[in-house]
This record gives C-alpha cells, structure tokens and sequence, in this order.
C-alpha cells in the first residue's frame, strides 16, 4: 500500500474543521494532516487545536502552506472566489488539489484551473459529495441495470434549503454577496444541477431559468426555477431557502422512481425516506434502510469522496467529481442566471469571450437586459432598476 498521501488545508471556516478534517482523520491508510492556513488567526488556531499540529505547522499566508514540501494535496476550504489563485498555484507547484463546491465563482476561473491542473498533470478534483448519498447510488445502479429503460426526464426539488451563515470570524454573510459567491442558492446548491446531469447521463446543452430574491432588497436570489436539457433529455431543478417539498424523480421508458425524503423534505437536511420504483409490474419499495440526520450524512459522504480522490491520484484517473464536470455544473448555474435575466434559453458553453463567462453574475450588466426583466427590477446581482 502507497504512503498517505500529506494534506494542508486552506481555510479553516465550518465545512473545513466540521467535515474535511474529520474525513481524513477517518482514512488514515489514505491521508495525514501535516498543514493549515487560514487568515483569520482566530479560526487558524481553532483548526491548530483540533488537528494537534504545531505551530509550525500552520500559516496565515496559504501560499507559504503550498510550498512546503511535505504536502501532496491541498485542499482548498474558502469561499469561491478566492480558490483560481489557490489552484493554480497549487498546481504549479506541482500538489494534486481537491477543491470545495463550486469550483469558483466565474466560469473563465474555473477554466483557468482545469487547465493549470492539466498542464501540471495533477489531479484536480471537487466536492460533489452528494453523489456518494446511498440511495443516489443506488437509483444510478438502477438506471444502469435498465430497470426504467432509457431515462427521459429528471426533476430534483430542493425548495427547503436552510440558509446557513458562514463561519464567525470571516464574513457570514459572504454567501449573499454576488461578487463574492457568485449567485445565490442557487450557486451555493449546485447539488441539484449535478445530480439532475448525473441521471440524465447525457452534459447539459442549454439552460433556461427563473429566480427571485428571498427577501426583499437582497442582492442573490432565493428561488431558482431551472429547466437543464441536453440532446435528448431535459431536467427540471428548483432550489429555494425556505420550507417547500424537496424530493427526486427519474422518469424512463420503462418506468420510474420517486424519492422521498422525511416530510416531504429537502436532502440533506431531510433524511431519506424510500424509494418508489414503477414499472407495468406494478410499483416496488426499493429495499434501502432510511437515511441518517445531517451530520452523519455529510461526514460519511465527505469521507467517501475524499476516499474516492486518493484512489483517483493512485490510479491515475480523474475522481468522481472531476474538475472538468464541475467546470460544467459551474457553467450551468451561471447560464441559469443569465437565462433568468435575459428571458430566453441560454446555450453552454457559454462564449469565452462574453462577459457573464469571464465575471459570473458580476458580467450581466455588460448585457443587453431588458429593463422589464425581473432580475433588473428587484435589483439582483448589482443590477439596477433604470439600467444605470
């Protein structure tokens, strides 16, 4: 068996010390700690106390974290904006990476990342933990058997997502600044475009969306409305803060299934309920235990998926959540809001060159948005009421 791959994390916020460090310390065939960094010293130190490094051991300038050499990967835990210098620094200086959701914060980032790691020839992988759900697994296992024939449709509603701060001691309310996050739930949930491309098995091609503000005079929105469709199939995504049902329907030629989650529920909040598969058989409960609360959910995923990126780095091969999908989820979600803004389908790729790729939501205001469009009027990612 290989040596442990040596991790130095970059960031210290919640998803960093709640989820990511334990996730390696529960590998220890796979990984060791050996660095932190963090700029907020408050959380840098919190991090240097629950992983019992030294002082040595920990930075407040992540770069000199990624130029020591006993790292191998870095994984990057800050908010998105901030990850295109990570990582490309990273790879240059020749680390695999593995990277929070979503990649970045603009699509040109994005690009410029997967490409760094393919020149570096490192291993670039992302977040995408939710694949690894258990009754995700098994309703793409179904698929695959043929149990419902050619998939057709997919709708993934997460209308119950909980809209939770950030860490203390940076910014917690980063999430709500377009410039920083770079959309709002719909952004920070990019989950749902992921899973619905994963079912369809087909990448997405064109995107058309709606989407509102949660709370009057916020600047992200709170509702996202989103239809994804590729060369044969289309996909429905809908993700909103607040109490609407959540819950995952795959339809095929042959039949379909239904997942539900606990009170009508959203994932991950809402622990699995059971699985419906109906076929002209007859309807089946699909024998899956019910899913565990939140916490546990997460960690065991996170686990699985930092698990599933060393065997990617030891054979070679691209993980689960590879850069490269990430890049399009990433390019789905922007052109989700560019479609919401515009009022029309938006095709992906989005144009290299074409603002909303290089700038993200920043970009919509180098469009041609309609001054009846609702994004412009409720005032949604900088832009403003008379255009001005």
């Amino acid at each position: 068996m290989p040596a442990p791959l040596r991790v130095g994390i970059v960031g210290c916020g919640n998803v960093a010390l709640n989820f990511h460090v334990p996730a390696y310390q529960a590998e220890p065939d796979r990984f060791t700690i050996t660095a932190l960094a963090d700029t907020t010293p408050e959380r840098l130190e919190l991090g240097r106390t629950g992983t019992g490094l030294t002082p040595e051991q920990v930075h407040g300038d992540p770069l000199d974290l990624i130029a020591r050499d006993d790292v191998d990967v870095i994984d990057v835990c800050t908010p998105q904006h901030l990850h295109r210098d990570l990582v490309v620094a990273a790879a240059a200086a020749g680390k695999h990476i593995l990277c929070e959701k979503p990649l970045a914060a603009t699509p040109a980032d994005a690009a410029a990342m997967v490409r760094a790691a393919d020149e570096a020839g490192v291993v670039l992988g992302v977040v995408h933990n939710y694949l690894f759900f258990p009754e995700i697994i098994a309703a793409r296992e179904l698929i695959d058997d043929g149990a419902i024939g050619e998939v057709r449709t997919v709708t993934v509603d997460m209308l119950g997502v909980v809209d939770s701060p950030g860490a203390a001691g940076y910014r917690p309310r980063w999430r709500h600044d377009p410039a920083a996050a770079g959309g709002g739930v719909l952004m920070d949930m990019l989950h749902g475009v992921y899973l619905a491309e994963h079912f369809l098995d087909e990448p997405v091609e064109r995107v058309s969306a709606y989407v509102d503000a949660a709370t009057p005079g916020d600047a992200v929105e709170g509702l996202a409305l989103c239809r994804l469709e590729s060369a044969r199939r289309a996909a429905l995504v809908n993700i909103g803060w607040g109490f609407g049902p959540g819950g995952i329907r795959i339809n095929g030629s042959k039949g379909r299934m239904v997942l539900r989650y606990r009170d009508e529920g959203t994932i991950p909040w809402a622990p699995f309920e059971a699985m419906a598969l109906t076929t002209e058989s007859g309807t089946e409960t699909v024998g899956l235990p019910p899913g565990q609360e939140l916490g546990p959910l997460v960690a065991d995923a996170l686990r699985i998926t930092v698990a599933d990126f060393a065997d990617a780095v030891a054979a070679g091969r691209a993980p689960a959540g590879s850069g490269r999908a990430a890049l399009r989820t990433l390019e789905a979600t922007v052109a989700a809001y560019a479609s919401a803004a515009l009022g029309r389908s938006v095709d992906i790729p989005l144009p290299p060159d074409g603002p909303v790729h290089r700038q993200g939501v920043i970009g919509l205001a180098e469009l041609d948005i309609p001054a009846t469009s609702s994004v412009r009027t409720r005032g949604l990612f900088g832009l403003t009421p008379n255009g001005s």
